[in-house]
């Protein structure tokens, strides 16, 4: 049973502390603006609700409507209960939102002018003359879309995903470079290793070649100086036999 609104009391921009019609509005949509509709005076054109919105807020927003101000460009505000209706009218086409109280008014309006900007020019002609909801099938996927750039909308929570699924990656990326590093470290440190133990062999090479050399320095000395002492005995034999003995009495 819903309650019979009495006519709101509006001002022009953000006053709305005034007595509004009430309405019965449960909530499970965490969308930022929860309704959002575009009419031509009272004719319905577009409409648009927050998944898992109910309530009489389609009614209270046609009696909103019924109770504009007359002006044909204006911006007003009406609070109902904990909700605020935030209007914005240009050429008697309402672009009218509905948001939870403690939502930032100005971000509202910004997303009414977001909406009144793409929707005037294309269907603002026709606007006159249509049937209601004409334009519902056509515009709100536009709507959904305005609404996800909003702070809080799907479109910003995509985009958290996205930034942290890159920093994720990022993360591995370094990690696997961190780990390159490491295993370059350790192959530096074999090569280190490898090349210390090449050193000390190279030293101990060294010496053993100049051990080995001085060994063949001796042993050729000492072949050289057999073979000279055993040249030197077969020429004093000869001597001794041509000369007459080994004192050589006929070579004196």
């Amino acid at each position: 049973q819903t309650q019979q609104p009495t006519p709101p009391q509006h001002t022009t921009h953000h006053s709305h502390k005034q007595q509004q019609p009430q309405t019965k509005t449960t909530t499970r949509s965490t969308m930022p603006i929860l309704y959002t509709t575009i009419a031509y005076k009272e004719n319905v054109l577009v409409e648009h609700a927050a998944d898992g919105l109910g309530g009489n807020f389609t009614e209270t927003s046609r009696r909103l409507l019924a109770r504009l101000a007359p002006e044909k460009d204006t911006q007003q505000s009406f609070k109902v209960q904990e909700y605020v209706f935030n209007c914005v009218k240009h050429d008697d086409i309402t672009y009218l939102a509905m948001t939870n109280e403690e939502f930032d008014r100005a971000t509202c309006f910004t997303f009414l002018q977001n909406i009144r900007r793409r929707f005037s020019p294309r269907y603002g002609p026709h606007a006159e003359s249509a049937i209601s909801y004409a334009f519902n099938s056509e515009f709100e996927p536009i709507i959904k879309t305005e609404l996800e750039r909003l702070p809080g909308g799907s479109g910003e929570k995509d985009t958290l995903v996205r930034i942290n699924s890159k920093v994720k990656e990022l993360k591995g990326v370094m990690a696997d470079n961190i780990g390159i590093v490491l295993r370059r470290g350790e192959k530096v440190d074999l090569l280190v290793q490898k090349s210390e133990v090449l050193d000390v062999n190279a030293g101990a090479f060294k010496k053993n070649a100049t051990a080995l050399h001085r060994a063949m320095y001796w042993k050729n000395m000492k072949t050289y100086l057999t073979m000279g002492g055993m040249a030197a005995g077969v020429m004093y034999i000869f001597l001794s036999s041509v000369c007459g003995g080994f004192s050589l009495p006929y070579c004196t």
